[in-house]
């Protein structure tokens, strides 16, 4: 089996010089908050966002369910886990149907710093500004916990998520490689 490289950006927010905007989703949608209840919606959120994708050539755990429940459990038992910055978005309220469409999971390595683990939008809902809605609504979390740097990892190959995290105030400090079997 050949091997190919993955280049990966390391980057980096900081709040220093960032004033939010208001937090507005498009209509119909709203965000949820974690509890632990929300474990296999994440995980489920996780697995139909990026089970397609080149991430999940690159992280196999994205390809089964099991697995990404099994992530769910280690980030959200992690000490590190942030519970403030950690969120979902539903399409729909709580009196009618509606279905979860975007999750985000953070992580607090510092006092100061914390992580982006994953952001996942289901396909049909992207192009949409979920992803921005939740990224902020992730960074709100992160703001009102004293956090002011929040780092994430993203494959170069995903430019509508390079652009989303650029436009929103991420830098790049880091570039490297992955090596994957085709």
């Amino acid at each position: 089996m050949p091997l190919q490289y993955i280049k990966r950006l390391q980057m980096a927010f900081d709040f220093a010089d960032f004033s939010f905007p208001v937090l507005r989703l498009p209509l119909g949608f709203r965000y949820v908050e974690w509890n632990s209840e929300m474990l296999e919606i994440h995980a489920d959120i996780k697995h139909r966002g990026f089970r397609n994708d080149l991430d999940a050539r690159i992280f196999p755990t994205f390809r089964d369910y099991k697995q990404c429940v099994n992530l769910m459990k280690s980030i959200s038992e992690s000490p590190l886990f942030l519970p403030a910055a950690t969120l979902l978005i539903a399409n729909g309220n709580e009196h009618d149907l509606f279905e979860y469409v975007a999750c985000i999971q953070g992580m607090r390595f510092s006092e100061e710093v914390g992580a982006i683990q994953n952001i996942a939008v289901l396909p049909d809902y992207r192009g949409y500004g979920i992803g921005r809605a939740i990224l902020l609504g992730s960074l709100w979390g992160f703001q009102q916990q004293g956090v002011k740097r929040v780092t994430l990892e993203v494959t170069a190959e995903n430019i509508p998520a390079v652009k989303l995290y650029t436009r929103v105030g991420f830098k790049t400090f880091n570039v490297h490689f992955l090596e994957i079997l085709e």
